[in-house]
């Protein structure tokens, strides 16, 4: 489930009350191969990894860059922050430090030297400079507590140097906005081209190889019956814009989440997360109900659980998932999925009936390691340049 209301409305990803890690069930896998060997050589074999940690009404949000172990390299907070101006700050942080701000997105940008970020309610650009004194100071940003940006959930560096955000609203047009970072004068400027058609769009890939934005979310409001999870994929054009009328694909059929959130449920199965596959011209596609993998080139997909197999081996589901109907969905509520380089996997997945995850999970060579973090979080990846 994807937080809308039943008016129709998104609350923000930050209102949902922090929660307390539960047990841990550890799920048999099977012992198949995968088809498609993940794990390669990598210039960086055991990358760093980029959480956002979000805030309470006593403790600040966080970003850190840490190890498998959790252990910190790296971190940043308003507190910690430079360059952040008073219009950004309204939004960044005064408008959500009552109740603790969320930090629902954190990526690797400019090979490293920078992170992208959503925090509390702005869209920003941080330098990862250690040791100089320009490393934490924010350098754009954008508030996007307006234009139904309010509950967004991922934002995308694409093209030539451009910020997507999807907005992640129920309504048929605006789901994605472009800014242009380098021409954008404050906060409140507004976007340079709006995309239209894909409602609760949750997951933005950048496929510099064709130059192709890929976004992954509905055809209609989630709560609107027989809502259908959908990617699209909108072509870069030479003038610099993006084509407004994409090529879509129907990840899965639709189907009502009766089974997590009751027979009175009005929400639909939509997308979560979304991540290139190493070494294939694939994507891994997380939605409310399972998983799934586009092969974009013959523009087929794979479902449920032969996609664990192949592409997470190793996967444990967190906690137990079953519903009072008696149907099983291990692969249900992935927020996060990330691989790096050489294949190591990582996924956040929230506890049955939640909305948001508590710890990392950490997969190398089809072994799960040790639970990283147990702090209400979202989504976390590596710190290092995404598979392709």
């Amino acid at each position: 489930m994807r937080g809308f209301t039943s008016a129709g409305t998104l609350p923000s990803l930050f209102a949902f009350p922090f929660f307390a890690l539960q047990s841990i069930l550890l799920a048999p896998v099977s012992a198949r191969p995968p088809r498609h060997s993940l794990y390669a050589s990598s210039d960086n074999p055991d990358p760093q990894i980029l959480t956002g940690l979000y805030g309470t009404a006593t403790t600040g949000a966080q970003i850190v860059i840490h190890d498998t172990s959790g252990k910190p390299s790296w971190t940043w907070s308003f507190q910690e922050g430079k360059n952040i101006s008073a219009d950004l700050q309204k939004c960044l942080y005064d408008v959500c430090k009552g109740s603790g701000c969320g930090a629902p997105e954190n990526k690797w940008a400019h090979r490293g030297d920078s992170v992208l970020a959503i925090h509390g309610y702005a869209a920003v650009i941080i330098n990862h400079h250690p040791g100089q004194d320009s490393d934490k100071a924010v350098t754009f940003g954008i508030c996007l507590n307006r234009d139904d940006m309010d509950n967004s959930h991922t934002v995308e560096l694409v093209g030539d140097g451009k910020l997507a955000v999807a907005t992640t609203t129920d309504e048929m047009t605006g789901s994605i906005k472009i800014f242009d970072i380098h021409n954008t004068k404050g906060p409140l400027d507004p976007p340079i081209q709006q995309l239209d058609g894909i409602p609760a769009t949750h997951a933005l890939v950048w496929d510099a190889h064709n130059s192709v934005l890929w976004a992954a979310g509905n055809d209609r409001s989630p709560i609107q019956d027989g809502s259908t999870s959908i990617l699209n994929a909108y072509t870069h054009q030479q003038d610099g814009s993006f084509d407004t009328t994409p090529e879509t694909q129907t990840i899965t059929t639709a189907a009502r989440l009766t089974t997590e959130w009751g027979s009175d449920t009005p929400w639909w199965d939509g997308p979560h997360a979304m991540a290139p596959v190493p070494q294939q011209r694939k994507l891994l596609i997380t939605t409310d109900m399972d998983v799934h993998v586009y092969d974009m080139d013959a523009k087929t997909f794979e479902h449920g659980a032969p996609v664990a197999q192949d592409y997470m081996p190793g996967f444990q589901p967190v906690g137990a998932r079953t519903g009072p109907d008696g149907v099983d969905l291990p692969r249900s509520d992935i927020k996060s999925v990330s691989y790096s380089e050489s294949g190591q996997l990582l996924y956040v997945q929230a506890e049955w009936n939640e909305t948001y995850g508590d710890t990392v999970n950490f997969i190398t060579n089809g072994q799960k390691g040790t639970n990283i973090w147990n702090q209400m979080l979202y989504r976390s990846r590596w710190f290092t340049r995404p598979a392709w």
